[in-house]
């Protein structure tokens, strides 16, 4: 590739990663990236920092080496496929609850909100918009999606995430281990006074046919309207949305 007439700061973003994933298996340690692309060592660890906190290269444990992220742009584009069919799906939950419904997938250590729809209630939720993102688990969609994926990967989250959560209603690791398993045994989340204060939510994670989870389908309203009672009732109705696609399944 040629990168002479890019911004500098880019030019040496590109080089570094280019530079890993030609690498091989092994990984690279950032001397061996610092020597490859003649940048100093200094500016090589900033953007490793940024690249490994961004899902686009992987640190081999116990070894100082870095991998290229080779599923990373692949999972982009499924994300954006998949994501689509799901519109029609919160359109209808929206309908039928009256309330704000959310799409979410993992980013990082973090919940993103690909998609969002607004329902009929005067109150609604308008804070959680389109390409926002949050620590895992402060909101219901997170909370649910996070207590499904592999215990390792939980673990990874809940360490990154430690010092970011206080700011969401005084949330702590301890609190969300507890919510987790909540959730794990009625098969839903619920959260509320988190991501948004006086609002509660309620989420189902989804998974592809492989048992893996891919997403999380949250709904949220004002706190006094989601009694538990409403709270089962709204599950059911996202329960029910998702299983009339082919190609997913909620995760109980």
């Amino acid at each position: 590739m040629h990168y002479k007439d890019e911004p500098k700061t880019l030019v040496r973003g590109l080089v570094i990663l280019e530079t890993l994933s030609t690498a091989s298996a092994a990984g690279l340690k950032i001397a061996q990236i610092a020597a490859r692309t003649q940048i100093s060592r200094p500016t090589v660890y900033r953007f490793v920092s940024v690249l490994l906190n961004n899902g686009y290269i992987n640190e081999i444990a116990d070894t100082g080496c870095y991998i290229y992220n080779r599923d990373k742009l692949n999972q982009i584009a499924d994300f954006g496929d998949e994501s689509e069919q799901f519109k029609g799906v919160l359109r209808k939950i929206s309908e039928k609850t009256g309330d704000s419904s959310f799409l979410i997938r993992q980013d990082n250590a973090d919940s993103l909100c690909i998609h969002r729809e607004i329902g009929t209630y005067p109150l609604q939720v308008l804070s959680i918009q389109i390409d926002h993102k949050q620590p895992m688990g402060v909101g219901a969609a997170g909370l649910a999606l996070l207590s499904y994926l592999p215990e390792p990967e939980q673990e990874r989250i809940l360490a990154e995430n430690e010092q970011k959560l206080y700011p969401y209603g005084a949330i702590s690791v301890k609190k969300l281990r507890l919510l987790m398993k909540a959730t794990r045994e009625r098969g839903w989340s619920a959260v509320g006074n988190a991501a948004v204060q006086g609002v509660l939510g309620v989420g189902v994670a989804i998974a592809d046919r492989r048992g893996c989870p891919r997403f999380a389908i949250s709904v949220s309203s004002v706190e006094a309207r989601f009694t538990v009672k409403r709270q089962k009732a709204v599950v059911q109705i996202i329960k029910d949305e998702i299983a009339a696609l082919d190609s997913y399944g909620c995760i109980n």
